[in-house]
């Protein structure tokens, strides 16, 4: 449904004030309406009514600003009317303010509990907030109300996409085919790995609005797990212009680079998403044409120790400080568009990061197989079954069956309860402050057995052996997320067979040790 719909009858008295403004809008005369609101509000100062369909009109002008100050006054005029406290909220949620819009939702329902308008929009804000657990009620409540609003199932369908529900999703939007709808249609296609589905609904939804920048960044990841790796990197362009992945477009004062010989001028690399994403991802340096140029790196503070050395990195430096002069610059997942030579197959090495020395682990026997494990990465899609990536840390209690074996906890991002850890583990957390550090520890390591995070691509990079739990709608740089790593061949790969079943996944792995390790 429309939410700005809600415009607030005015009583005589305001009429007669606001007429002409109000005529306007009527004759959908809207710019000259915001025009002659300013002085008839200066002149009658005191009616929220007036206050507030002025900000429903500014909102329509993207004027988030004026709209939070108009929605502000209307509130403070009428601090109980729950349609003025509603509209103070889309304010806030136009303006970014995503806890602000939640209280004045909430409080708007605390006065008129069936406000099918406000559960929408809180459901909604709060499926964005990666709460969709909080969601769900909200906007079953609001379909109840509305069964038959598009806008209403849609965020529904969507909230049951977080929740790992594609079957309910689709079955919810039915035959739906405006471009919201087909973007979520081939959300739901995507999670349940048929990326040819999906890949026609996300064209679907860009042919409908050309402009759609989460529908091109779907597609592009589909292509890339379809391997159209010209046409995805291609695609993936789209990322900046997204605003729900919250990626921020680096502005220089130099150019982009556009994959040229360098001839002598000095290109900076820089990160842009997780630090699995910037250790994958630097490979790429090494097949920059310098021909006497120079390669600087801006990366996570964390990775600054560990990336000094890569192959074809001269400097690096901590994303967002000043570096030394440079002619241009490209963002590492820019790299495979940019070198276009490399865009049909993926560089392999089988390591491409060292290190100068490693963490000593000289207790133990040499018989024993020293196993670093990592069960979550950071805490992403935990409630879909699909694409969670973190799994139960007590499923590695598994491993201590094993004959022969040790098990060493590596860094996770999400802490654990202690209960949740209490089979036999020596943490080595507690001595890891920083990424080389993690990399000191793998080496001394014999095996590591960790999920989609950054553990495990360090891992690949420095060539350890290592065997990846994957979810099943794993990402795409995993391909089917079975045998051999596209990326890392020292990685073995097993991908869940059935969405959210981790213990088959350890039993295959259990078994891989066995073969692999213990014979």
């Amino acid at each position: 449904m429309t939410p700005d719909k809600n415009v607030i009858s005015v009583k005589r008295s305001e009429k007669y004030s606001f007429k002409p403004a109000e005529d306007l809008v009527q004759q959908g005369k809207l710019t000259k309406a915001v025009e002659a609101y300013p002085p008839l509000l200066a002149a009658h100062p005191g009616y929220p009514a007036a206050h507030h369909n002025f900000a429903t009109l500014l909102r329509k002008f993207g004027r988030v600003k004026d709209a939070i100050l108009h929605s502000q006054i209307a509130y403070e005029l009428s601090p109980d009317d729950p349609t003025i406290i509603f509209s103070f909220g889309l304010s806030q949620e136009l303006g970014g303010f995503e806890t602000e819009a939640e209280r004045y939702y909430r409080k708007a329902l605390s006065l008129r509990p069936d406000y099918t308008g406000v559960l929408n929009n809180l459901g909604k804000l709060l499926d964005q907030m990666e709460r969709p657990l909080e969601a769900l009620p909200f906007l079953q409540r609001a379909h109840l109300h509305e069964p038959y609003d598009r806008g209403v199932s849609l965020n529904l369908a969507n909230a049951y996409l977080s929740l790992g529900r594609p079957e309910d999703a689709e079955r919810l939007i039915g035959d739906d085919q405006s471009t919201t709808a087909l973007n979520s249609l081939g959300i739901a296609r995507y999670v349940r790995r048929d990326w040819t589905g999906a890949e026609i609904l996300f064209r679907g939804a860009i042919r409908s609005d050309p402009n759609f920048a989460g529908a091109h960044e779907n597609l592009a990841l589909t292509l890339l797990h379809l391997r159209k790796f010209d046409a995805g990197w291609s695609e993936y362009e789209w990322r900046w212009k997204n605003s729900m992945n919250h990626l921020t477009k680096r502005l220089f004062d130099k150019p982009l680079w556009d994959g040229a010989n360098l001839a002598g001028k000095t290109l900076l690399l820089h990160g842009e998403q997780g630090f699995g994403d910037t250790i994958q991802f630097v490979r790429y340096a090494t097949f920059v044409e310098k021909n006497g140029g120079t390669i600087l790196l801006a990366c996570q503070e964390e990775l600054t120790s560990l990336l000094r050395d890569a192959p074809g990195i001269d400097e690096t430096f901590v994303l967002g400080d000043i570096t030394p002069p440079f002619d241009c610059h490209a963002p590492l997942l820019s790299l495979p568009r940019l070198l276009g030579t490399y865009c049909e197959e993926i560089p392999k090495f089988d390591s491409y990061l060292q290190i100068s020395d490693e963490m000593k682990l000289s207790r133990l026997s040499r018989s024993v197989l020293k196993i670093g494990i990592c069960w979550a990465g950071r805490p992403r899609h935990v409630h879909d079954p699909h694409r969670n990536r973190s799994c139960p840390p007590n499923l590695f209690k598994a491993l201590t069956e094993l004959a022969g074996i040790e098990l060493f906890g590596l860094p996770v991002d999400t802490p654990e309860k202690k209960e949740d850890l209490s089979f036999g583990l020596t943490e080595l957390s507690p001595n890891i402050s920083s990424f080389y550090n993690t990399a000191k520890a793998i080496s001394a390591l014999d095996l590591i057995v960790s999920v989609d995070t950054a553990v495990l691509h360090l891992a690949g990079a420095l060539g350890k052996p290592g065997i990846a739990a994957l979810c099943y709608a794993a990402d795409w740089r995993w391909r089917d997320g079975n045998g051999i790593a596209p990326w890392y061949p020292s990685i073995h790969m097993i991908r869940q067979s059935v969405p959210g079943n981790w213990e088959e996944v350890f039993e295959r792995i259990s078994d891989h040790i066995k073969i692999s390790y213990l014979t």
